[in-house]
């Protein structure tokens, strides 16, 4: 999360109610030291290839052996710097393995259909979390991932200190650890000349869990809502652009995958006035499309957070969230098939202007499934599961 998303949270927690309020007054798997399944098959065509540079750098950063033993970075893990960032990322990256079992079983038994009928997954509020998403809903054709921290740009590796190898540490340790980004520490992590917005935050995690990455480039999306490289004058987007896209597979498939990140305001005040963006949401198809929600500070709670929310529920049929994205009150459950998931009673102090006692009330009567791995804020995690009925995907 970005901190101009904490301010308006501060702000938002001022208000004497909540919108949910409102609108009431007025209305066993086994892990290969990656995060997936093995449900992407191999794929008839053209074997893809992927980009040495590319793969290389985000290899040196993510503390893993650079095969090429011509190349300067092969000479650069030679040094015992190096070597002890490496021994400092696998200590790192062992958090994440100690769950990801669970995640992916979790995945297997619970998201069946979802990895199976859907192409897209949408995570507004998402910064450069590739790891959960991905891990959850590993055959995407799509993943559109929103923050405020900016694109930046691929990974170059120049003369790398231990203040750069803490650096990319820090980065990614708190999603391994907690689930989720630490607002202050990306701010600083981000705002320096050695790691250039999220693009190497990305990089290194697909690296770690063993993606190859194709191309990295920048696009933007034009007034239709369709993803362009080149400017009204044909020109090519520059590297400055808010959209980077990934294109990327699974180490052994032949399945390519995209990744889109997009660096823009989805509040009141920022979404409504992208109009590129209003019109990409309304071309997703609805059927194939599903939002997941996770650590996102509650904002759709709030009133000046209401068109994203309208948007998302106008134009997904599934949405995995925890209880800090979309408010119960809204999820009508004569439209909803909904399963919930952990267990819920009130929200962390810092968040206490959101207790939804509804939710709490849908935990004690509707059999929640139990979950064994940590997600969002929370030590008792819980998540909840919406597919909208097919009678109301019109």
């Amino acid at each position: 999360m970005d901190i101009k998303y904490v301010m308006l949270l501060a702000a938002g927690m001022l208000l004497t109610f909540s919108s949910c309020e409102q609108k009431k007054k007025s209305a066993n798997v086994v892990v290969e030291a990656v995060s997936d399944s093995d449900s992407i098959q191999k794929a008839d065509g053209p074997k893809l290839e992927s980009n040495e540079e590319l793969n290389d750098a985000a290899r040196f950063v993510a503390g893993m052996p650079i095969e090429n033993k011509k190349s300067k970075l092969y000479e650069l893990t030679q040094t015992e710097e190096w070597k002890k960032h490496s021994k400092n990322m696998d200590q790192i990256w062992n958090s994440f393995l100690q769950s990801a079992p669970k995640v992916m079983a979790f995945s297997q038994n619970e998201l069946g259909t979802i990895n199976s009928e859907y192409k897209t997954i949408f995570y507004p509020f998402g910064g450069p979390d590739y790891l959960f998403p991905n891990t959850f809903f590993p055959d995407m054709d799509t993943y559109f991932l929103i923050g405020l921290e900016r694109a930046g740009n691929p990974i170059k590796v120049k003369h790398p200190s231990i203040a750069t190898y803490r650096l990319y540490q820090n980065a990614v340790s708190d999603i391994l650890n907690l689930s989720f980004f630490r607002t202050i520490d990306m701010k600083q992590e981000l705002s320096n000349d050695t790691i250039d917005g999220v693009v190497p935050i990305i990089s290194m995690l697909m690296a770690r869990s063993d993606r190859e990455i194709v191309s990295i480039e920048h696009k933007r999306i034009n007034d239709e809502g369709e993803i362009v490289g080149t400017e009204e004058d044909g020109s090519p987007v520059n590297n400055q652009s808010k959209l980077v896209e990934f294109k990327f597979f699974k180490s052994g498939t032949n399945k390519l995958q995209t990744l889109y990140f997009l660096s823009t305001d989805l509040s009141n005040g920022g979404f409504p006035e992208n109009k590129q963006l209003m019109a990409y949401v309304d071309k997703l198809d609805k059927a194939t499309t599903a939002c997941f929600i996770k650590s996102a500070s509650y904002l759709m709670h709030m009133t000046y957070f209401s068109k994203i929310r309208e948007a998302i529920l106008s134009h997904v049929s599934a949405i995995m969230q925890d209880d800090s994205g979309i408010p119960w009150c809204y999820y009508d459950q004569s439209k909803w098939d909904i399963q919930l998931y952990g267990s819920f009673s009130k929200p962390i102090s810092m968040f206490g202007k959101y207790p939804q006692p509804d939710l709490r009330e849908a935990y004690m009567t509707m059999n929640p499934k139990p979950i064994n791995f940590r997600m969002g804020y929370a030590r008792q995690s819980n998540l909840q599961l919406s597919i909208l009925k097919k009678q109301n995907e019109e």
